[in-house]
C-alpha cells in the first residue's frame, strides 16, 4: 500500500481514489478471485488527467516493484450503474 500511495501522491495528488476489482478482499470468500495474475484496479475521482500526466502515472506503476499490473481509470469513465464495491487509498 505504501507504494501504491506514494505514486498517487506523486503523480494525481488531487483525486479521491479507490480500488476495486478481484484484489479488493472484504470476505473470505474474495480470496478465491484473486489470482497471481490479478491486476489492481483504481478508480481516481477528480480532475481529468492530461495526457502526460496520465502516462506519468502508468509509467510510475510499471517501474515500482508492485508484483502486479495497476490499471487506474477515471471514475467517470466507468459505465453508468456500475457499483464502486472498494476500498478508498
Amino acid at each position: 500500500l505504501a507504494v501504491v500511495s506514494a505514486v498517487l501522491r506523486a503523480h494525481a495528488p488531487k483525486h479521491r481514489v479507490y480500488a476495486f476489482g478481484s484484489r479488493v478482499v472484504t470476505s473470505k470468500a474474495d480470496q478465491a478471485r484473486i489470482k497471481p495474475h490479478s491486476d489492481l484496479d483504481l478508480a481516481l475521482e477528480g480532475p481529468k488527467l492530461r495526457p502526460e500526466q496520465a502516462f506519468a502515472l502508468r509509467e510510475a506503476f510499471s517501474d515500482s516493484d508492485l508484483p502486479m499490473r495497476v490499471d487506474a481509470v477515471a471514475l467517470n469513465d466507468l459505465p453508468k450503474g456500475w457499483e464502486i464495491r472498494g476500498w478508498r487509498v
